[in-house]
């Protein structure tokens, strides 16, 4: 109990701290692409709808696209850790093995 009331303090705190702040939260939408159900081990997020050169090339929608990949992230890719971007995934529904087309 005691850790969940913390855990709730701790959440409303980084709200007040973005409401609070002079920038405003930005909400992205993406299309994520899980691995497969089977696969345990590590996995990582990535990006890729970005080109070589930098640039995003988001869907006719304006959303951008990541994949699931396994093993854990390369030491030099960035994680993206705004504070005050919130990225809300879309992933298809998973097939479990007892079900059939």
């Amino acid at each position: 109990m005691k850790d969940a009331v913390l855990a709730r303090l701790k959440r409303l705190e980084t709200v007040r701290a973005v409401e609070e702040s002079d920038r405003p939260l930005k909400v992205e939408f993406a299309y994520l692409k899980l691995l497969p159900c089977d696969y345990e081990g590590p996995r990582h997020i990535v990006s890729v709808s970005q080109r070589p050169d930098g640039s995003v090339s988001q869907r006719p929608d304006g959303r951008c696209e990541y994949e699931e990949r396994p093993c854990p992230p390369a030491p030099n890719q960035s994680e993206g850790n705004d504070e005050n971007v919130m990225t809300i995934y879309f992933v298809r529904a998973q097939k479990t093995g007892s079900e059939t087309s």
